[in-house]
């Protein structure tokens, strides 16, 4: 029986930056959005490349793994070399990789992120065989005894296994995280009714609850209140909301709760989310209050955040516990 399965996608990512990119900003009444731009027809010279496994059925992986935990993962890869970079690296953190189903019809998922010189990344993604993983290809046997289950994004022909999956966790007794992808948003929240009475924990960022929700942007606090009663009264026990460099907020209907980030020089933010929900998850799986949680999920995820990919600054369990120990926090010197 492992303590938890992540489901999700598995992806190669190449992390490309240069000094070329411009950000252009673009302001309404009630918010900001940010665009990356080019010259058009340029030869844009590249500062940085580097490549890693990512998606975020690994990501957890490797982060439950590393927390301590007896974990294993189920997704779907093609029969190619970053395939076997994708398992290599899973078995190296010591996840189970007997859910990994490795298919001759596709490519497995590939991403380029283009890093900005704020830290904040934009992604071209590629999904691949993420997208092909069918009710045949799961371990269901693997699922129901398992303690808990992390279901993360699912799109494509792969899109119906997430309410599928969610009715499988609370039909055997399984705890379920789930953090819904974008198919899932576009969805809607009636049609996620049924994964959200069966969760556990729902994690959502700000923008993704805004939608979800269906509630404007225009009350500040008086609109984040709203949306987090309106997700926990679609079902789910308890709702967290990030808001990247602003910390995270959670409410289970009896309490509500706000962490702040930690501040730390940001090389890329990818897989934040990931490391947030992973330790979060882990810190409730072991024992630990929803405050005591959502700290660790803040620690993992400001360690994240120092490095490119979005593994190499995950925490062990014991780096957590002694980060969470000191304030402020004393991360390790280097990523795992």
């Amino acid at each position: 029986m492992h303590d938890i399965i992540s489901v999700g996608t598995a992806t190669e990512d190449v992390f490309v930056g240069t000094r070329e990119m411009k950000l252009i900003s673009v302001r309404d009444m009630d918010d900001v959005t940010s665009y990356i731009a080019f010259e058009q027809g340029a030869k844009i010279p590249v500062s940085d490349v580097f490549m890693a496994t990512g998606g975020g059925a690994t990501n957890s992986a490797v982060a439950f793994a590393r927390l301590g935990l007896d974990n294993g993962i189920i997704c779907k890869t093609g029969d190619d070399d970053a395939a076997d970079r994708v398992i290599a690296k899973l078995q190296r953190e010591n996840v189970d990789i007997s859910g990994v189903v490795r298919s001759p019809d596709y490519t497995t998922g590939y991403s380029v992120i283009l890093m900005c010189f704020t830290g904040d990344r934009t992604v071209l993604v590629h999904r691949g065989a993420s997208t092909h993983l069918h009710e045949e290809d799961v371990d269901w046997d693997m699922l129901a005894s398992a303690g808990w289950i992390y279901l993360s994004s699912m799109s494509g022909d792969s899109a119906p296994l997430f309410e599928k999956i969610a009715v499988h966790a609370r039909d055997n007794d399984v705890k379920l995280a789930i953090n819904p992808g974008s198919a899932q948003l576009r969805a809607g929240l009636s049609e996620l009714a049924v994964a959200f009475q069966a969760s556990d924990i729902l994690f959502v960022n700000k923008s993704e609850a805004y939608c979800l929700a269906e509630v404007e942007p225009k009350r500040g606090r008086a609109d984040e209140m709203e949306i987090l009663h309106t997700l926990h009264g679609a079902g789910a026990d308890i709702v967290v909301m990030t808001d990247g460099s602003k910390g995270a907020e959670a409410y289970d209907g009896k309490a509500h709760y706000t962490v702040p980030a930690i501040d730390v020089a940001e090389k890329s933010t990818l897989g934040a989310g990931d490391a947030f929900a992973s330790a979060c998850t882990a810190s409730l799986l072991r024992g630990m209050t929803l405050r005591e949680a959502l700290r660790a999920g803040t620690i993992n995820a400001a360690n994240i955040v120092r490095y490119l990919g979005a593994k190499r600054g995950l925490m062990t369990w014991e780096q957590l516990e002694n980060a969470l120990s000191t304030h402020p926090p004393q991360f390790p010197s280097h990523g795992g």
